[in-house]
């Protein structure tokens, strides 16, 4: 008898979740941990990783193991199902969490980030969920929680980028819960309104009258709610009665009110509440010396 296979043990069940060293990321890896998962946790700072795993571990018992890489990238994505084979794990659950906001006029925000949104909040959801869904199935147990936005139901001017991943995440998962039913799969969508996080300062909106005006939910209670909702098989997630009634009342406004409603809401403003202007554009025909001219 081979005592190398004699010894090897058959892989432990795993939650894997992305973003989780803050914000909603985090709050859910503890929710997880509460409830006796083993953890993998996904972040791009190793020693924010490190920390957090170690705080996890602490205060739930339970094993927590971290990778550190950039979900932005396919070779991020390698990396985590890298990090669950050497650990001897694989992914029954996984929270798609990771993400980033871009906020201001279109035309003026930084080509590399617009995209780095695309290929966080979107291209990496779909990749990561490509790679663990069907064992999920050949299992028959598992669930995939993808983290979306209440501006993934409607228009967003200025947030036009961030809001479109979103949307286009909530109809992806929706038609995914669809195609698993009867495998004994999950696939739920959690779409909060503004929480109490950092991301939105990190983008530059923390003055606009969204996040003055609609009640910001703290995280805790937002990640106690998704895990009960998951484990139940919720298809789309919805806490808070406010972002119960924009998610509905959204599909019987016409485009002509809605959008200037939301583009109020959401414009970008400075601390004193002045309203975020376009930057001058340099035609790309004008001669050199003019494009210097001030």
């Amino acid at each position: 008898m081979d005592p190398v296979k004699e010894s090897r043990q058959p892989p432990k069940p795993t939650a894997v979740v992305t973003g989780a060293t803050q914000g909603i990321g985090r709050v859910l890896a503890d929710e997880f941990a509460k409830h006796g998962h083993t953890l993998l946790l996904v972040a791009r700072n190793e020693a924010n990783l490190e920390k957090a795993a170690a705080s996890i571990a602490a205060a739930y018992g339970v094993s927590v193991h971290y990778a550190a890489c950039d979900l932005a990238t396919r070779e991020g994505c390698d990396r985590v199902a890298d990090a669950l084979d050497q650990n001897g794990l694989y992914c029954e659950s996984l929270v798609n969490n990771a993400a980033m906001m871009t906020a201001g006029f279109f035309q003026d925000q930084d080509h590399d980030a617009l995209l780095r949104t695309i290929d966080l909040n979107l291209r990496a959801t779909i990749d990561l969920t490509r790679r663990f869904l069907p064992g999920m199935i050949a299992r028959g147990a598992g669930g995939v929680l993808n983290v979306s936005s209440v501006e993934g139901f409607m228009p967003v001017p200025y947030q036009a980028t961030y809001a479109a991943t979103k949307a286009a995440m909530i109809s992806w998962s929706r038609a995914l819960a669809y195609e698993v039913m009867g495998t004994g799969v999950r696939v739920c969508t959690v779409a909060p309104g503004p929480v109490v996080t950092d991301i939105h300062a990190n983008a530059g909106s923390e003055n606009s009258r969204y996040m003055l005006y609609y009640p910001q939910m703290a995280p805790e209670v937002l990640a106690e709610a998704s895990y009960r909702r998951f484990m139940r098989g919720n298809w789309v997630i919805l806490e808070g009665w406010l972002n119960k009634i924009a998610a509905v009342a959204v599909r019987f406004v016409p485009g002509f009110f809605l959008i200037p409603t939301s583009g109020w809401f959401f414009q970008v403003r400075d601390a004193d509440g002045n309203p975020q202007l376009p930057k001058p554009l340099e035609h790309p025909d004008a001669p050199e010396a003019d494009r210097h001219k001030k």
